[in-house]
């Protein structure tokens, strides 16, 4: 390995380990992590024991693929609701919390998320490997075009320019033409978004008259959307910018981006083994998916979130993992190409916040004088990807307006972004013999991920 690779490597020892050495070590790990959050988490424990599995009984991948029980976010947003404090699955007080986000779930319902000081610090070190191979050094900087909300996702963005040294420039609370401007003027060497709302900016640059490619920006950076990892989007990117490097980073909220891009890229993500163990199954069966070729779902287990543990939980996203990539980066982490090609679930993302039609279907129902006839039309304009909500009234001669207003408020506060809605007259929506359409989804192929299922499934 020559001098430049090897400057390219965060953690040489790891990243270039063979897989007979990293899988040693995830089954080490994941033995001590399902002990710990068996004394320390409640929830776990519930689960496990409900099982009737003890941590003893995990010594082999065997063991850990057939006997201990998935997790997923219904289980947590379950013992949260019925929590006095919101924060079920804890199992460290908040005595010890340094910041809670929440995000949204299949249901609709927030699921709270609280974070240590420790696991804030190895949030950031997890884009320290990317970031780095991709030749970022502590002389650049780094523009943020999000507001720092409630969203997690692009706040792991700024804690890994602060583990790198890199300048900070936020673009919080500017309007998009402000955030134009201030590009322009700071000129950074990284600018960090969603890829939808990059887009967007460029639209609005043009719209004024600027030019967002006059700011010199060497690397578009971020996630939260497949876009990314889409090569047309990419191309669109980089024309749009004069960008030289998009840099991918997928992620979970509830363990952070755990993948990021290599200075090679080849159509996809690593996993930062350092911070978690990845794999796919079955959704269906659960079993694991064993050849590189075929698509499975994405199963996680962090070993950097004590406060709230994530083990062998089930992200709906799926993915190929081919665990002996070789394509000149030097790394030998699993690699994920095409990073997320699609959801077991299915869901859209509007402005950085992944909305699932499953938890809109719910909350509509929750809103007095509305049917459950509705549709769900998907757009993009400017670059950003819009849903419409389009529900029938439930009688006739029904307030229009105020159900809209209802309706909108009850899909703002639950899902945590604002989405257009359009209320009905009884009746309006057509009828189907058999399944009913409900999501129409203008955008063209090039606009969305694509997923071409292996036989597994």
């Amino acid at each position: 390995m020559t001098t430049i690779e090897q400057s390219r490597l965060w953690n040489a020892p790891t990243q270039t380990a063979s897989r007979e050495t990293l899988d040693a070590l995830h089954l080490t790990r994941i033995r001590h992590l399902v002990g710990w959050a068996y004394e320390n988490s409640p929830l776990h424990r519930r689960i496990y024991d409900a099982a009737g599995v003890k941590p003893a009984d995990i010594r082999t991948w065997d063991d850990y693929h057939h006997k201990l029980p998935f997790t997923d976010k219904p289980h947590y947003v379950a013992d949260q609701e019925a929590s006095a404090d919101g924060f079920g699955g804890i199992a460290r007080g908040p005595e010890t919390w340094q910041q809670y986000f929440h995000t949204t779930g299949t249901t609709g319902r927030f699921l709270n998320e609280a974070f240590t000081h420790y696991e804030l610090h190895k949030a950031g070190s997890q884009y320290c490997y990317g970031l780095w191979d991709h030749g970022i050094r502590p002389s650049d900087s780094m523009y943020f075009c999000f507001d720092f909300g409630m969203w997690i996702g692009l706040w792991s963005f700024y804690w890994g320019a602060r583990n790198l040294g890199l300048t900070i420039v936020s673009g919080g609370g500017a309007s998009g033409v402000e955030r134009v401007r201030q590009i322009l003027e700071r000129r950074p060497t990284i600018v960090c978004g969603t890829p939808t709302y990059l887009l967007h900016l460029a639209e609005v640059a043009r719209r004024e008259g600027l030019d967002v490619r006059d700011a010199g920006v060497r690397m578009l950076a971020g996630g939260g959307e497949a876009g990314f990892s889409i090569p047309a989007t990419r191309d669109q990117l980089k024309q749009a910018w004069g960008a030289e490097q998009v840099y991918d980073a997928y992620g979970v909220g509830e363990a952070l981006f755990i993948s990021q891009s290599c200075h090679e890229w080849a159509g996809g993500v690593h996993v930062i083994e350092d911070v978690c163990h990845s794999y796919a199954v079955d959704p269906a069966s659960g079993e694991p998916v064993t050849s590189s070729d075929a698509v499975g779902e994405h199963v996680l287990t962090s070993y950097t979130h004590f406060a709230q543990p994530f083990i062998k939980y089930r992200t709906h996203d799926l993915v190929r993992i081919d665990d002996a990539p070789d394509h000149g980066c030097g790394w030998t982490w699993k690699h994920m190409p095409g990073t997320v090609l699609g959801r077991a679930d299915f869901m859209v993302t509007i402005r950085g916040v992944n909305v699932y039609p499953t938890a809109v279907e719910n909350l509509i129902g929750e809103v007095t004088g509305l049917s459950n006839h509705y549709e769900l039309h998907i757009s993009r304009v400017d670059g950003m990807d819009r849903m419409l909500v389009k529900v029938e009234a439930g009688t006739p001669g029904a307030d229009a307006a105020e159900l809209g207003r209802s309706l909108g408020g009850h899909l703002r506060d639950n899902l945590g972004v604002r989405l257009e809605t359009e209320i009905l007259a009884a009746g309006a929506l057509p009828r189907y013999e058999l399944k009913t359409k409900r999501i129409f989804d203008s955008r063209s192929v090039d606009e969305r991920p694509t997923v071409t299922l292996g036989d597994n499934l």
